[in-house]
């Protein structure tokens, strides 16, 4: 069964992908190596160095989050971990109109992908996309490119 959020958000979901927090990767590479290296004292100055806070705009939805895009709206869910894949949560974090939406860009990547959606207010959201999640991702930038 395909992951969707239609139930959580009340309507159809036209497009989806599974997310992490943009930084998650090179943090949590960091995070590891500093408790190689220093046990308590090198975690606490790796995640300093990494500065342990999120990126302005994204919302905060922890390690796995949803992007989802429905007729009308694009929303952030709070994801889950699953033993084999993640899965949508029942939380949404994050809700913009479709209309507000501005631009959005993908970095393919090699590892990990960049997703990026501009709003018309100035703001955005950034986010990483790893690897196994590019085809859904290419979903969501057609369903949200600007049509004109």
């Amino acid at each position: 069964m395909a992951s969707d959020a239609s139930e959580v958000l009340g309507s159809p979901e036209v497009a989806g992908t599974f997310l992490s927090p943009k930084g998650l990767t090179s943090r949590m590479t960091v995070m590891a190596a500093g408790r190689v290296v220093g046990g308590l004292i090198g975690t606490v100055a790796a995640d300093k160095a990494t500065g342990g806070e999120r990126y302005e705009g994204a919302p905060d939805f922890g390690q796995v989050g949803y992007v989802a895009v429905t007729q009308d709206e694009v929303a952030i869910v709070r994801g889950k971990k699953g033993a084999f894949k993640p899965k949508v949560g029942d939380e949404v974090v994050a809700r913009v109109r479709r209309t507000d939406v501005q631009a959005v860009e993908f970095d393919k990547g090699a590892l990990k992908g960049s997703l990026k959606i501009q709003f018309a207010d100035g703001g955005w959201w950034e986010f990483e996309i790893p690897k196994i999640y590019r085809k859904t991702t290419e979903k969501v930038v057609e369903a949200l490119a600007p049509s004109g």
